[in-house]
This record gives structure tokens, sequence and C-alpha cells, in this order.
């Protein structure tokens, strides 16, 4: 590993050392909100009837009965290894991350609830050091993909784990490298906040608690680059990656991408027992919808199930390479 290396490695460790779960999320967080998070969920699951992606996932693709091994990339405080725990998803499920601190609250959160012998932690860097083992059942990314940028490698790394008949499952940001927002998303998302009442956009975050906001918030790319220079870093590559790879068999589009940074702040504003703000809400909800239907605003987030290519999609991606030769 070069210099150069070693150092961006550091650097993304020790912010997400320091940014765990209980630091990171809170009422500022657009997804912490309960009305946000089941609408994120229910488009998630493509509308089905289930009350998370990753009850979905398991239920859906891997079954009833628990799978042998999964892995879980980018695992951060190990609330998904929980979760699929508590599913009885798999015998063993290993969960990897490159921030030391992150890696111990998962074992320790593992102890407190009886499932050390299920949950294996390691401190892995998924994009230049080997998983903990191979022949995978199923491999999860959620929100963590999103801060890979050796992409390409990577991907190829998990079909390679992945047993023949396994699964990729990512729940993530597919928006635009560091936040970098095209003039109509940034117009969108200005008309529409002036739209919401301004009792509802009374700030909650920090540095301006308190106060009436008159415009959202939009990240500098560069600065987003400095706080944590692994966010977003190829984020819009992400699904013409996974395609490439793998066969897709399911891209549900989970809605957010207005929603993200336009209720960052002032989320917590939002109350199922205030019917105003419900319809303020609602009327983000069908402004972005409507946008991304036109075409004028692409996806921002997906839950994407993938697997082994099939054997028909070889071939017929052998005899057009063949072709193209000619």
């Amino acid at each position: 590993m070069d210099d150069h290396q070693e150092q961006y490695d550091r650097r993304v460790a020790d912010y997400w050392d320091r940014n765990t779960d209980a630091t990171y999320q809170g009422q500022t967080y657009w997804l912490a909100n309960p009305l946000v998070a089941a609408r994120f969920n229910r488009r998630a699951v493509g509308g089905r009837d289930y009350d998370s992606w990753v009850n979905f996932c398991v239920r859906h693709y891997l079954g009833d009965k628990p799978v042998e091994r999964i892995l879980t990339i980018g695992c951060g405080d190990g609330a998904l290894d929980r979760h699929l725990a508590s599913l009885n998803a798999a015998r063993v499920i290993d969960g990897i991350d490159i921030a030391p601190n992150r890696i111990e609250i998962a074992r320790e959160e593992a102890r407190r609830a009886g499932m050390e012998k299920v949950l294996r932690y390691t401190v892995c860097n998924a994009e230049t050091t080997d998983f903990p083992a191979t022949g995978y059942d199923a491999i999860f990314f959620n929100m963590s993909l999103h801060h890979m940028a050796q992409l390409e490698p990577l991907l190829i790394r998990c079909r390679d784990s992945l047993k023949p008949r396994g699964f990729v499952f990512v729940n993530e940001y597919i928006g635009p490298n560091r936040f970098a927002f095209s003039d109509r998303e940034k117009q969108a998302m200005q008309e529409l906040f002036r739209m919401i009442p301004e009792k509802y956009r009374v700030s909650q975050d920090e540095h301006d608690r308190g106060q009436v906001r008159q415009e959202p918030g939009f990240p500098d790319p560069a600065e987003v680059a400095r706080v944590d220079p692994s966010e977003a870093i190829r984020s819009a590559d992400i699904v013409p990656v996974l395609k490439a790879v793998f066969e897709i068999r399911e891209f549900n589009d989970a809605g957010g991408s207005l929603q993200q940074f336009l209720l960052h702040g002032i989320a917590g504003n939002f109350h199922p027992g205030d019917p105003d703000s419900v319809k303020a809400l609602e009327l983000v909800f069908q402004t972005e919808d409507a946008l991304v239907q036109r075409g004028e605003i692409p996806p921002h987030f997906a839950l994407i199930v993938a697997r082994h290519r099939s054997l028909m999609t070889r071939i017929r991606g052998r005899l057009a390479r063949l072709v193209a030769g000619h």
C-alpha cells in the first residue's frame, strides 16, 4: 500500500470512528423522520407488504430458512447485522468496516444482544483487503457503497465471493458525486422549500437552531471531500458498474432526490399528529415524484438486487462481443 492510500484510509477511518450511529443521526436527519422513513421503505420494497427493506431482501429472496453465510460491507455499528440475526437470516454473518471504533461498538452490541456466536466482526478495508471468507449466500451494502472509490475491483470481488445463486443487496445513495447537484435540482429544491410554511422551516440544527430558514443548504463538493474524502466519491457510477458486473434483478427508486437536503435540519418539524405538516410533506413527495417521472431529475436513492448473470445472459453477451468484433 502506498503512502497516499494509507493516509487516505486513515482519514476515512478516523472520520467514521468519530461519527457513529449515535452522533450521525438525529432529528435533523431526513430519514430520522418516521413519515419519511416509512415512505422510503415502502418505495424501496416496490410497494410490497414488508415493514423493512431488510425483511424484504431476506424473506423475498433468501427464503424462510437461514442461509449459511452473509457478508455486510461497511457495517458500522452493526445495526443491519443485528437485524439480520433477529430474522435468523444466516448461521454466520460477517461484518466488516474500516473504522476500528465502529467495529468495537458492533462487537459490544452483539454481546449485549446475545448474538456474538452469529455475528463476527473484522476491521477491514473492503477495497484493498480480502473478505473474511468466500462462498457467501448474500452480500449487503447499506449506505456504504457510495463511500467506495474502487467500485469495479470491489464488485468483481463480491461477485467472486458469492455462491453461484447468491445475491447482492444494495440500499444506497446513487446521486451526483460529492452531492454536486445540477442547476435544475437546486432550482427545484429552492422553489419547493419556499412553498413550505415558515413554521415548518424552523431549524433544529446546532448552527442556526430556532431560526426560520429561507433557503435549503446545498453542500459544497470541495468541503464534502475535505470533511470525509470517501463521501459520495463515485456514487453516480454505482448503477453502471453494478450492471456491468451483475445481472440486476430489481431496481426500486426509494425517493429522496429532493428530500435529503431539502429536509436536512427541519425534518423533525413534520409530525403524524399535525395534519398541516403532513400536507406540506406530501407536497414535497409529490413534487419530487413528478420531476423524477418526467426525467428532470434522476433518482438519488435506490434498493438494488443483483446476482450472478444467468447462463443465457452470459451467452448473449459473448455473442454480442463476437458480432461487435467483426
